[in-house]
């Protein structure tokens, strides 16, 4: 009945002092709140524009996003921020806004492209048109149609005759801004 009492004692022994590491360790984490117990706000920035982007807050680097990621500005201060996005590793403004931040609100800035390409056939027949190798749109002769939203970065728009594979007409076109862009066929 001796060795029984010890393995009990020491299974108690043990259990408590897991039980105390596992409530030290707990009372030192983190929350998201300020020491006065007020949540900041917070900023999230998506890139949706195409393009890997450098994020800037006020002027200062905040962080850089890759093409369909998102991050977070945290505890920011009260007031008018001005964000950017540069294209990463350059400093070729793609876009800015102003951020009114009040109290107890949280934002969000989704940076998208709004560019779009106007084509224009003049090839002389109606013509397929394929924007990094998907079929958009016909186009007929002597008609212009508008893509829009396209993505920053360069794009391959070809021409060629409905259900035929073979490319009449081709152009790159790097798009680096919410900008219109022309492109006419011809022969």
């Amino acid at each position: 009945m001796g060795k029984l009492r010890k393995q009990t004692k020491r299974q108690f022994l043990g259990a408590a002092v897991c039980l105390g590491i596992f409530l030290l360790a707990s009372s030192g984490c983190k929350n998201t709140t300020t020491p006065d117990g007020d949540k900041k706000p917070t900023i999230t920035v998506r890139n949706d524009c195409g393009l890997a982007v450098d994020i800037y807050m006020d002027g200062v680097y905040q962080f850089f996003l890759e093409n369909k990621e998102y991050y977070y500005i945290e505890n920011v201060t009260l007031g008018t921020h001005e964000l950017e996005a540069k294209k990463k590793g350059t400093e070729t403004l793609l876009k800015s806004e102003s951020a009114e931040i009040s109290e107890n609100t949280d934002y969000t800035w989704t940076i998208s492209s709004t560019a779009s390409v106007m084509i224009t056939n003049n090839y002389g027949e109606t013509l397929s048109l394929y924007g990094d190798g998907t079929y958009r749109t016909d186009i007929g002769n002597q008609s212009s149609v508008s893509i829009t939203n396209i993505p920053y970065g360069e794009h391959l728009f070809e021409a060629k005759r409905p259900n035929e594979s073979q490319v009449l007409a081709s152009t790159h076109i790097e798009v680096v801004g919410d900008n219109g862009y022309t492109w006419t066929i011809t022969k």
